[in-house]
């Protein structure tokens, strides 16, 4: 199965977050750079501030918690905890001067189950070593190939988040030298122009790698959290760029209490306060990891 997404103007959650941050100056709000090493709960918050000149405190009559792989440190910070785990997820953007992608092609999702294409020597050197044999072995979907830079660019973007180890978050996480070559294997399948590339991928490629921040279940937490006057949006797994402005309008809806959609306490603290519901999500057979 083969899940296209055409793309409309083709924004990055660089180019989203500027934009937001813009519409917020615009209405009189304000960017402060620097980390939240503690908070005193009273009649308000009391936040200690780590910045470039010093330490400083600031107060706030609202809390929201949305940092990403640090929402569970915040919420620490507040007593509490929340059941969200970090997974490193890697991706390659390299030039495709092989013209192995069509730049017109939408951003394509290979969802099936695959085996790796490798040939018999090379898995057969896999399957020796311990460390390598899961590469042998039934890999998820999810694979993701897409042209980047527009009509008349020239990189390709391939992901796949297979990765199901939970890490403690950095600023850096480390990346495994291994994965531009096994991404690009698993993406030949769908793609397979981009067999040209295997063992010679170009000088012009970055690697990188990120945090999915999630649940068990794979579903956001919005909403408020047990403190008074303090609220989460985060846990949104690899779809923080596309579900980011409907995350901020509910968590807004929760913290202004205004009226809010049927599923919003599905989203929230409070479904796991329903078993059956919890039950349901946790017998699924796939999570959704995109």
């Amino acid at each position: 199965m083969v899940l296209h997404i055409r793309r409309a103007g083709d924004i990055s959650g660089q180019q989203l977050g500027a934009l937001m941050l813009e519409n917020v100056r615009s209405r009189g709000g304000s960017l402060r750079a620097a980390r939240v090493v503690a908070i005193e709960r009273g009649v308000d918050f009391v936040l200690t501030l780590r910045e470039r000149d010093g330490i400083e405190s600031v107060r706030a009559g609202i809390v929201v918690n949305a940092a990403g792989p640090y929402v569970g440190d915040i919420a620490a910070m507040l007593g509490e905890s929340l059941p969200i785990l970090n997974v490193v997820q890697q991706k390659i953007a390299f030039a495709d001067h092989e013209g192995a992608i069509d730049r017109n092609m939408p951003f394509s999702i290979d969802l099936d189950r695959q085996l790796i294409d490798w040939t018999d020597e090379e898995r057969s050197s896999l399957r020796e070593d311990t460390a390598t044999r899961w590469l042998t072995e039934p890999m998820p979907g999810a694979i993701h190939c897409r042209p980047d830079g527009g009509e008349q660019g020239q990189w390709i973007k391939l992901g796949w988040a297979y990765n199901r180890a939970a890490s403690q978050p950095t600023e850096e996480p480390a990346t495994d030298p291994n994965f531009p070559e096994i991404v690009l294997r698993g993406a030949s399948r769908l793609n397979p122009g981009l067999k040209r590339y295997y063992g010679r991928l170009p000088r012009q490629m970055r690697h990188y790698g990120g945090f999915y921040t999630m649940t068990e279940e794979n579903w956001p937490l919005i909403g408020p959290m047990r403190t008074r006057r303090a609220y989460v949006a985060g846990a949104l797994s690899g779809f923080g760029t596309m579900g980011a402005c409907a995350a901020g309008a509910l968590c807004a809806a929760w913290v202004r209490e205004t009226a809010r959609p049927a599923f919003a306490s599905a989203l929230s603290l409070a479904r796991y306060e329903d078993k059956v519901l919890m039950r349901q999500l946790l017998d699924g057979a796939d999570t959704g990891v995109l």
